[in-house]
């Protein structure tokens, strides 16, 4: 399966993307799923979900008061500015799994602290290793690098705010069902 697991919507507040826009475009591009990941919020990936002809992964990406925590197939909207550990704890009260996007990406706001997220390591199951809007390719790489040595899987994700960014970058998987 081809899954871009970084897109947000207009539910969240930096998007203007439209669930129709996107159910466009992840047909256009020919992915089979997508993770929706707005910010501090779930709702435009419940209702996408319901409609989509193709697999929605329910997600959010948390503003903790430690930065950008994302959290994958969850149903209940976790609060921002919670700490880290709160956060993650509530991501797991759902059966959700810790996805912690552009760890170190200079140019994305709402990072994660770099202190923290070498504290939450044990906590953490996936790291976002490649993002498409990442400006500086090494930003990445420490990602990657970090994801290995953690022996932590590496996701890839748009990150899409507009149409056009929806499936620039993707992961490849074997079914999640």
């Amino acid at each position: 399966m081809r899954i871009d697991l970084h897109i947000h919507t207009c539910y969240s507040y930096d998007s203007n993307l439209t669930l129709d826009q996107l159910s466009r475009a992840v047909l256009r591009k020919g992915l089979d799923g997508i993770a929706i990941l707005d910010h501090d919020e779930i709702e435009g990936a419940l209702r996408l979900r319901e409609i989509a002809p193709f697999e929605v992964i329910v997600g959010e990406e948390i503003g903790s008061a430690h930065g950008g925590i994302g959290a994958l197939f969850i149903e209940r909207r976790i609060p921002p500015h919670l700490g880290a550990e709160e956060t993650i704890a509530r991501i797991r009260d759902q059966g959700g799994l810790v996805f912690i996007p552009h760890p170190f990406s200079r140019a994305v706001p709402g990072r994660i602290d770099e202190h923290k997220l070498y504290k939450i390591m044990s906590q953490i199951d996936i790291i976002e290793g490649y993002n498409a809007r990442a400006p500086r390719p090494t930003d990445d790489q420490r990602a990657r690098d970090l994801a290995l040595l953690h022996r932590l899987p590496v996701a890839a994700g748009s990150d899409a705010h507009f149409f056009w960014e929806v499936g620039r970058a993707y992961t490849e998987m074997a079914s999640f069902k």
